[in-house]
């Protein structure tokens, strides 16, 4: 069997422009991550393996997208990031690591759903009515059978269920 060898992770450390600009460089970098992770061997042989121990059949789309659900639901701690320091794990070290805030748990799911072949996409939350560009949450949505299923796995939900936002806004992965 292949073992994924630990590798020296890039860091880059910068300023991030305040407000929405700031949310929008993020969200960008989140984005690039899954894409990086979902082209990751260590992450796509995970995915298989946590499919095939589960007994997911070939071609249970929504069987595979619950299953890597619940799996990173049940195995990720939800752990914030350091304080006033914003942390944005790739998905390989979000498997070795296993925990993360709402942006590392939705890098990890994303970038194993796109690694084996789903559509995924980025959902910004809101909760303030009064600040309409400020988002304080991110999920994910996966698109099985012309349905796009919202995913938030720092919540003991099920899989369909999304936060009661205010305002949302919807950032495509691909």
């Amino acid at each position: 069997m292949y073992q994924c060898l630990y590798r020296e992770p890039q860091i880059y450390i910068g300023r991030i422009p305040r407000g929405y600009a700031g949310t929008r460089k993020t969200v960008n970098y989140i984005a690039h991550l899954v894409k990086e992770g979902a082209k990751d061997f260590c992450v796509r042989q995970k995915a298989i393996s946590i499919l095939i121990k589960n007994g997911v059949r070939p071609k249970d789309y929504m069987g595979e997208i619950g299953t890597l659900f619940e799996w990173v639901k049940n195995n990720v701690r939800y752990t914030r990031d350091i304080y006033r320091v914003e942390l944005l794990h790739t998905a390989r070290r979000m498997l070795e690591l296993r925990a993360g805030d709402c942006d590392d748990m939705t890098i990890l799911l994303s970038a194993m759903l796109k690694a084996v072949g789903h559509p995924v996409r980025l959902v910004l939350a809101g909760f303030n009515p009064r600040k309409k560009g400020l988002f304080t949450h991110i999920y994910l949505e996966a698109l099985c059978k012309g349905h796009w299923i919202p995913l938030d796995a720092t919540m003991d939900r099920p899989m369909g269920w999304a936060p009661p936002a205010d305002h949302k806004q919807l950032f495509a992965v691909d």
